[in-house]
């Protein structure tokens, strides 16, 4: 039986070190991705032989875990299997990319689904930078209007003195574009709680001001050969201060990186537009994955 442990923001150095482990671009495997939805999704973990766990309860999909990270992922595989036995409750994982699914494969006879809202859009970072070419002709259009109407505008690396302002443009962001989305209310709920432990998180961030006042901010952290953007919001009567914040965000964090996650669109089809208008050189689709033959080998 695994002793899972409910997992919390105090965990978060303690998982930090296995996600040098991840075997693709998948946003899940960061500290982002998994302790800043927790609570949502109601992630517990385990480690054992310097492998990371986690299960979390996913929607109508109920108890499942995530493939393993770390140096033995085969015999946790086994592990979570005995596991699922002697609990009788169904062998599932979820957020499961191509590789973890032949991970999954070599060991069980297993079924899978898409999860098209979950899919990760993954950008060349070079491409962000540079915006070269006609297909960033619009990006390139709504920068050069922000110039030249806010020629003012300066950026701000966010740091402890500062924080606090971010947190009142959150507030205040929320008031204006909010929607009718359990997981738009989550994501605020869990930006402030970044903004107000960062300590613990230990995100980079970056802002953008405008007579100097905050009119878009952006965070993440760096996984690898990877930079994941974790959070990103601005004000939308600001015309081109979304891809003034990408752009620079990436030109700081990004320069030697190769890859740039901006995660998933979670359903929502405004923020898959966007995500596509800037031309992913993937789209990491992820699985949900049934096993049918829960022989523990």
């Amino acid at each position: 039986m695994l002793n899972l442990k409910k997992l919390t923001m105090d965990d978060i150095e303690i998982i930090r070190p296995y996600f040098k482990y991840t075997r693709s671009n998948n946003c899940d495997n960061s500290v982002g991705g998994s302790v800043m939805w927790a609570d949502f999704f109601n992630t517990r973990y385990t480690i054992i032989d310097r492998t990371l766990i986690f299960a979390v309860t996913f929607f109508d999909y109920g108890e499942c875990f995530t493939v393993p990270i770390g140096e033995s992922v085969s015999h946790a595989l086994y592990l979570i299997c005995q596991h699922c036995n002697e609990n009788n409750i169904p062998l599932q994982f979820v957020a499961a990319t191509d590789r973890d699914l032949a991970c999954v494969e070599k060991k069980f006879e297993a079924e899978k689904i898409i999860l098209p809202d979950w899919a990760d859009y993954i950008y060349e970072a070079q491409d962000m930078i540079n915006l070269s070419g006609r297909k960033y002709h619009g990006q390139k259009n709504h920068m050069n209007y922000f110039k030249k109407t806010f020629p003012n505008y300066t950026y701000e690396e966010i740091n402890e003195s500062n924080i606090k302002d971010v947190k009142d443009f959150v507030i205040e962001f929320a008031k204006t574009e909010s929607k009718e989305s359990i997981i738009f209310e989550e994501e605020l709920k869990k930006v402030l709680e970044v903004l107000d432990n960062n300590d613990k998180y230990k995100f980079f961030g970056l802002m953008l001001k405008v007579d100097g006042q905050i009119c878009a901010f952006s965070m993440g952290e760096i996984v690898n050969h990877t930079l994941i953007v974790h959070i990103e919001k601005a004000d939308k009567t600001k015309r081109g201060s979304y891809p003034m914040i990408m752009n620079e965000f990436a030109r700081r964090y990004g320069s030697e990186m190769k890859y740039i996650n901006r995660e998933e669109n979670a359903g929502d089809k405004g923020l898959e537009n966007s995500k596509l208008q800037y031309h992913p050189c993937t789209i990491l689709n992820k699985y949900y994955i049934k096993v049918t033959s829960k022989k523990c080998e």
